[in-house]
């Protein structure tokens, strides 16, 4: 289809209102009129009006139509859309003809549209002052309705000139006619250069002055080789030894790759290739020294195997002969006696000698009486050092070589402040913490509670602290700690009420209460965990029971380290 340049007309209509809907769809070369429902277009012959959305003029001849956008009630008129567009005004004259025969492939529909807005739009107004229908952008209103002398566009670039305006043909007068930026265009000589191949641009080293360009030149002068359309600015650059894309560098981009048979990411010199993208099998260095070996690279742990593991050109660096010391059980540590020279470390062996109990496990490395012989094999552990075995001491935690005991209750003078030779019940002065777990057992028994599988247990009467049952309370702890057991039988086979009638208390009822470990070192935490199991929770509310007295001990050697006992009874 071949399109003649449009001639505008200013010309004003009645307003209408939209009339309908149809769409017609006709083969070959067509006009496509489009509009909505706000304002249709009419043709001064009044044989291609459309008020319909949309309206197909099939062109089998050259039609030459002015036609005029008309907005519907409440809008206006802002610009043209499709062959018109370049219309200032609502009126458009068009001439449209169809292609020769030889180019019929080409034919397609020709789209002509207006657009309108609502004419209750405050928009900006241009300053129209050569009366051309083309408005100053530097001379603008805000208003609703459409000012007197002004106009919607802005694209005059001389609104004193009304023969200066966008689309008129340019003239050889010094004027920007057609406000395209450029002067006189097509009338002022300008230099062209030769282009021989045909790529668009041009050789430097020949041009010539002319007012239009001749065929075989270009405006730009910007190929290096204008023998080869292959290279100009816009050439992507290959490997050739040429400038391609004329930036004044060869093969610029190009890298050296070298080929990593091994895949640990460094290459060898040899068999090296250039290429402008990465290629596979391949790295852009040559830095290992045996390209066979995956494990065998810069950066690599050199091992001890007479290879130059890390690629630096010293083999096995870093290894030395030195001692290792034999952990025949295990734990960790080593014996100071056994020994062997190596450079790796033999299979159960270690670095340190520092074992203490050499052919037993000892992880924790402990000596409670510091003699240097773990406590895992130390037959003699005396942590008072006092030269009496902590398992037969009446005092291990405090000097008592003499083991003095004057009221025989097992527990030496010089930690038992109480003389309990008196019998009864041995009412005593208490500690902090004993006066403590007193008040927490009495506040305990001054309610009624339920004690789980053993039932309901009624508020039954205080208790009373008994320095007696104190002292039988400190002798099973200490020998839980130290013989490292847990249970209401003692290492000698004795009961509760064996070790309170050691220490002189005559009962005719008792009870016993024990826990071990660290978590349980309070007397808050001890108490809560008797509170919860049945069994314990039945003795704390013991109606049959008067006095109480506990203690613990504690022993770091041992399985639990902490060791408390509870002791109930009611004196015959």
């Amino acid at each position: 289809m071949r399109l003649k340049k449009a001639r505008f007309f200013n010309r004003s209509f009645a307003k209408h209102a939209l009339l309908g809907l149809s769409i017609v769809l006709l083969a070959s070369c067509r006009l496509v009129i489009t509009t909505d429902e706000k304002g249709y277009i009419i043709s001064a012959s009044g044989l291609s009006d459309c008020s319909q959305a949309s309206c197909v003029i099939n062109i089998t001849e050259p039609l030459s139509e002015t036609f005029t956008a008309v907005p519907a009630d409440g809008f206006r008129f802002v610009s043209w859309e499709g062959v018109c567009t370049r219309a200032p005004t609502n009126v458009c004259k068009v001439t449209v003809s169809p292609l020769p025969e030889k180019h019929i492939e080409h034919d397609g529909n020709v789209s002509l549209s207006a657009v309108f807005e609502p004419s209750s739009v405050r928009r900006t107004w241009y300053r129209d002052g050569d009366g051309d229908s083309y408005g100053a952008a530097d001379r603008a209103k805000l208003a609703f309705e459409q000012p007197e002398g002004f106009v919607i566009n802005k694209t005059d670039c001389d609104d004193n000139n009304d023969s200066v305006h966008p689309w008129i043909k340019e003239r050889e007068d010094g004027l920007d006619n057609n406000c395209n930026g450029s002067i006189d265009e097509g009338f002022v000589d300008i230099l062209f250069y030769i282009d021989r191949d045909g790529d668009g641009y041009g050789d430097a080293e020949e041009s010539r002055l002319e007012r239009r360009r001749p065929a075989g030149y270009a405006r730009n002068n910007l190929d290096c080789n204008d023998l080869s359309a292959e290279d100009n600015p816009d050439a992507d650059e290959v490997i050739d030894n040429r400038d391609n894309d004329c930036d004044g560098s060869i093969d610029e981009g190009v890298n050296s790759y070298y080929r990593d048979v091994d895949g640990d990411g460094f290459g060898v010199l040899d068999g090296a290739i250039e290429s402008l993208e990465p290629v596979d099998g391949y790295v852009q260095n040559y830095d290992d020294c045996d390209d066979n070996n995956v494990n065998i690279f810069p950066g690599a742990n050199e091992q001890f195997d007479s290879v130059d593991n890390d690629c630096d050109g010293s083999i096995d660096e870093g290894f030395a002969e030195r001692e290792y010391y034999r952990d025949a059980d295990g734990d960790g540590f080593g014996d100071s006696l056994d020994a062997v020279q190596a450079v790796i470390i033999p299979n159960g062996y270690v670095v340190n000698s520092t074992d203490n109990c050499v052919d037993i496990s000892n992880p924790t490395q402990s000596d409670a009486d510091s003699d240097g012989i773990g406590d895992a094999c130390d037959p003699f552990t005396d942590s008072d050092g006092d030269g009496v075995q902590d398992s037969v001491d009446n005092c291990p935690g405090t000097y008592n070589p003499s083991q003095a005991d004057s009221d025989g209750d097992n527990l030496g003078d010089v930690c038992d402040p109480v003389d309990d030779s008196g019998g009864g019940s041995g009412s005593c002065s208490t500690t902090t913490e004993e006066q403590s777990m007193l008040n927490a057992l009495n506040a305990f028994r001054a309610q009624a509670r339920v004690c789980g599988s053993r039932g309901s247990f009624p508020a039954v009467p205080a208790v009373s602290w008994s320095c007696q049952l104190e002292a039988a309370a400190l002798t099973h702890s200490m020998d839980m700690a130290n013989n490292n057991f847990f249970s209401h039988t003692g290492s000698d086979g004795s009961s509760a009420g064996d070790r309170a009638t050691r220490v002189g208390y005559v009962w005719s009822a008792w009870g016993e209460n024990i826990a071990a470990g660290i978590p349980l070192s309070s007397v808050s935490a001890v108490m809560q965990g008797w509170i919860g199991s049945p069994g314990h929770c039945a003795n704390l509310m013991g109606s049959n029971f008067t006095n109480i007295g506990a203690a613990k001990f504690s022993n770091p050697s041992s399985t639990y380290n902490l060791y408390w006992t509870q002791v109930f009874g009611r004196p015959r």
